[in-house]
């Protein structure tokens, strides 16, 4: 009951001339099946087409796009929010060269979040587990931050880096802190970041898809080839051996 969801731009030619679509990615929870779907627009009715079939309380982790707010309310989701998203921010903030002392305790207070997760899988926890050494250190890490972040020691500029990035965490604390509810629960969205890093980097060779068509069959495509992948399944044995059933099955 808990799905990864992310999107990123593709070109289409449409009648002689290249605009953009997008490319939509729905990952399983239990990270073995994988979702590509192409749409000219992001969208509210694109990110439901996404999420259609999600039922009543399921978890969605996405980054913090509007498109996905329709589906969340139509279909009563319950969202988290990305915290290496929301760290993002920070390392963006702090390469602008102000208030350095800041961004530095604050990207130290989210680094042992993560800290705490890689001990989690070091020591192959439960779900059980995992969410009892949340309760335990994490909580308090969190207790923290938003303190940090409501009392930053400083004048926060709204539209500068560092008032951007305290905002984004404060705007979305709620649903960046739902992790903290079950050890099943993911901390980020990197599991559907994984499965579109390797079209985003053959979008940088074959640069555009042909059409919109073409994308839609591209999307086909990678959901087979990624979901092999997850299950260690050779892609290329695969669709030798569905290929070459297809040419013997009646039609």
């Amino acid at each position: 009951r808990m799905k990864h969801a992310d999107e990123t731009p593709v070109q289409v030619n449409g009648e002689g001339q290249y605009r953009e679509g997008w490319m939509w990615v729905g990952l399983s929870g239990d990270g073995r099946t994988a979702v590509f779907m192409y749409d000219n627009h992001r969208s509210g009715k694109a990110a439901c087409r996404l999420l259609s079939g999600s039922r009543e309380g399921d978890y969605v982790m996405v980054d913090d796009c509007c498109a996905y707010h329709r589906p969340i309310q139509e279909m009563k989701l319950i969202d988290l929010r990305c915290m290496g998203h929301i760290r993002r921010k920070f390392v963006e903030a702090q390469k602008s060269g102000n208030h350095a002392d800041y961004h530095t305790r604050m990207l130290i207070k989210i680094g042992q979040l993560y800290r705490i997760e890689r001990l989690a899988a070091k020591l192959t926890y439960s779900d059980e587990q995992r969410g009892e050494l949340r309760r335990k250190y994490s909580t308090a890490v969190m207790s923290q931050i938003k303190t940090l972040l409501e009392n930053p020691g400083f004048t926060v500029l709204p539209q500068s880096d560092t008032g951007i990035a305290i905002n984004y965490f404060l705007k979305n604390w709620k649903e960046a802190s739902r992790f903290l509810e079950s050890g099943e629960l993911p901390i980020d969205n990197s599991a559907a970041e994984r499965i579109i890093r390797p079209f985003a980097i053959g979008r940088n060779n074959w640069l555009a898809a042909g059409s919109e068509n073409g994308a839609r069959r591209m999307a086909i495509l990678y959901s087979i080839l990624t979901t092999c992948k997850l299950n260690n399944i050779d892609p290329h044995a695969y669709l030798a051996d569905v290929l070459m059933r297809l040419a013997i099955r009646p039609a």
